[in-house]
């Protein structure tokens, strides 16, 4: 299994789209602190005159690095899915899936491979986004209350959402094998967010629709990032991404045991 390993990330860093998606969540990153800098600046170039009345309201609107940390969270799987999920669907098009099977890896190994490269693509492209953002938007806008124990607590809480979606990208496209499960695996957090208008059919059953919530790995990621410190019931919230991530990856292993490679 290592050298089945090594050779994923031998291709993952080979290629050129790791590198591209890598520049574009850290352009992302300088770009949205140099627009937060830019709307600062039109606020405090506004005349005195006419901010009589408003000073703390102006105040209040002041943007800083501490939002930043958070911005890219909900587009991240598309990112990862751009890099990891095309990786995926690239091995059965080319028939390495079939030539690494026919050398003697076995399916599980194979599967726990893609599984582990992806999931190292999404800890490194969040960890690209997160140092950038703090470097250039703590020097360029400061912060508020980061590193305070609330917001430390929602940026680790969002990693076993971006496990478990990341995990869900690799089940769609080993499954699917082909380029659906690819445009499947990057549009699915706007579908689920489309749909998630269907919560309200829950309206008269409040403790159904928090579990509900909680359980969909959007939904989670929404409820995190419009929470005003760590949620309520967070180790719940937790153990259901930990659950997901296991649950999608022991069913990806089952379903692709059992495929047929044409």
């Amino acid at each position: 299994m290592f050298n089945l390993l090594a050779e994923n990330y031998r291709r993952l860093f080979k290629g050129k789209r790791f590198y591209i998606v890598l520049a574009v969540i850290v352009g992302v990153a300088v770009l949205f602190t140099l627009l937060y800098y830019f709307l600062n600046s039109l606020m405090t170039g506004i005349p005195a005159n006419e901010l009589e009345g408003v000073e703390v309201q102006v105040e209040n609107s002041k943007l800083y690095a501490d939002s930043l940390l958070f911005t890219l969270k909900s587009d991240m799987p598309l990112l990862i899915g751009i890099t990891a999920g095309m990786l995926i669907v690239q091995d059965f098009r080319n028939n390495t899936i079939r030539n690494k099977i026919i050398i003697g890896h076995s399916r599980t190994n194979i599967y726990l491979c893609t599984f582990i490269v992806s999931q190292t693509v999404m800890l490194i492209y969040e960890a690209a986004y997160f140092v950038t953002a703090a470097l250039v938007g703590g020097i360029v806008l400061g912060f508020d209350k980061f590193p305070s124990g609330d917001m430390v607590g929602q940026l680790l809480m969002t990693l076993p959402v971006q496990m478990a979606l990341t995990s869900i990208i690799v089940f769609f496209c080993n499954t699917m094998k082909n380029i659906g499960g690819f445009v499947l695996s990057i549009t699915m957090t706007y579908i689920v967010g489309i749909f998630s208008i269907a919560l309200g059919l829950l309206n008269k059953f409040p403790k159904a629709q928090e579990l509900v919530g909680e359980i969909v790995p959007t939904l989670q990621m929404n409820m995190i990032l419009s929470s005003d410190g760590v949620p309520e019931h967070a180790a719940r919230m937790i153990v259901f991404m930990i659950a997901i991530t296991v649950v999608s990856t022991i069913s990806g292993i089952f379903l692709f045991r059992r495929s047929d490679l044409k």
